[in-house]
C-alpha cells in the first residue's frame, strides 16, 4: 500500500467520483490512477468503488470506511512534513483562509495587514463564500481554516470553535422616524419594509421567526446578497435593515444611522473552523491569535488533537 494510492483514492471521492478530474488535479494520467486504484483494491481484497460500464458510480460500504481512514493517514503524513518545515523554515510557506463576506470585508482586513507585515514570506490566500461554502472548503482540505457563522451542513472531520459574538443593529436613513426611539419595539419595526439577506439564508429565517413568535409579520420588501448592497438600498429609501454592528461605521455610512436592537435580535456567533487532527503551521496559530487572542495555540491543539 502506497501513500500515492491513498491520495488517488481520496481525490476521486473529492471530485465526485470523476477519475479524469482527479487525475487532472493530481497532475497525472487517468489510466495511471485507474491502475493504482485496481492494485490497491486487489491488495485490500475488497472493492472500494462500484463500477458500471467501466465507470465509477458509487462507493461501497467498506470503501467509505477505507477512504475515511485514508484521509486520516494522509493528514498525518502531511503533518509530518509541516512539522519538519516549522523547524527549518519557520516563517516561510503558505496559508489559505476562507471567510464569509461580512467577516472578510469588515473583520479580517486589519488582521491580514498585520499578518503580512509580520510574515512577509508567507503566501496568503483568501477565499470568500457563504457559510456552507467556506465550511466545505475546510472539510475538503482546500483551505487551512475558515471564519464563519454556523453552516447548515456539518462534517465529522471538522471542529467549530466559537470565538466571537456579533451583535446586530437596525440601520435606517438618518432622518427615519424610528431614530426617535431609543429602544424600538418589534411592532415598530413591523410597520416598515425590511431589506433582508438572500432567500434561504439563516439570517432571513431567524428574522422571520422572531416576528412570527411575536404574532407579527415582517414586511420584507427586498433581499440583498451582501451588507453593502443592503446599506445602499436603505440609503435610497427602499427600507430598513438589521445588520451586524461591525458593518456600520458612522463616518463611512454618514447618510445612515444605526440603533441597537440587541433586545429584539440575538447576536450571530462567529466560529473558527479547522480540521480535526490537522497540524497547523506556527504562523497559522499566530494569524488566529491576531483576530481571536483567547484562542491560544495550547487551547487549539488540545481541541484539534483530542
Amino acid at each position: 500500500m502506497k501513500l500515492r494510492q491513498l491520495r488517488y483514492l481520496c481525490e476521486i471521492q473529492k471530485r465526485d467520483l470523476n477519475i479524469s478530474a482527479a487525475a487532472n488535479a493530481l497532475h497525472t494520467s487517468q489510466p495511471g490512477v485507474s491502475k493504482q486504484i485496481r492494485l490497491l483494491e486487489e491488495e485490500l481484497g475488497v472493492h472500494v468503488f462500484v463500477r458500471k460500464a467501466g465507470r465509477i458510480v458509487a462507493v461501497t460500504e467498506p470503501g467509505r470506511q477505507i477512504i475515511g481512514a485514508a484521509n486520516l493517514l494522509l493528514r498525518q503524513s502531511d503533518a509530518l512534513s509541516q512539522i519538519a518545515r516549522d523547524f527549518v523554515d519557520t516563517d516561510v510557506g503558505s496559508l489559505t483562509i476562507a471567510a464569509t463576506y461580512t467577516l472578510a470585508r469588515y473583520a479580517l482586513p486589519p488582521v491580514l495587514k498585520t499578518f503580512v507585515d509580520r510574515f512577509p514570506n508567507v503566501e496568503l490566500a483568501l477565499h470568500q463564500g457563504n457559510p456552507g461554502e467556506v465550511t466545505k472548503l475546510v472539510a475538503s482540505g482546500e483551505v487551512d481554516l475558515a471564519v464563519t457563522t454556523r453552516a447548515a451542513e456539518t462534517y465529522p472531520n471538522l471542529l467549530l470553535i466559537e470565538y466571537a459574538k456579533l451583535p446586530r443593529v437596525l440601520v435606517t436613513p438618518s432622518r427615519h422616524p424610528l431614530q426617535q426611539r431609543r429602544k424600538p419595539a418589534l411592532r415598530d419595526l413591523a410597520q416598515y419594509p425590511l431589506i433582508v439577506p438572500h432567500v434561504g439564508s439563516l439570517g432571513q429565517e431567524r428574522m422571520r421567526s422572531v416576528f412570527a413568535r411575536n404574532g407579527l409579520k415582517a414586511q420584507i420588501r427586498m433581499t440583498a446578497t451582501n451588507v453593502e448592497l443592503a446599506k445602499a438600498f436603505v440609503e435610497n429609501g427602499l427600507g430598513i435593515a438589521i445588520l451586524p454592528a461591525l458593518t456600520f461605521d458612522p463616518k463611512r455610512d454618514s447618510p445612515l444611522k444605526a440603533l441597537d436592537v440587541g433586545h429584539l435580535f440575538g447576536p450571530h456567533t462567529a466560529y473558527l473552523v479547522v480540521r480535526k487532527h490537522h497540524y497547523l503551521r506556527l504562523y497559522a496559530y499566530a494569524f488566529i491569535a491576531m483576530f481571536a487572542p483567547a484562542l491560544t495555540r495550547g487551547k487549539l491543539e488540545a481541541s484539534i488533537f483530542r
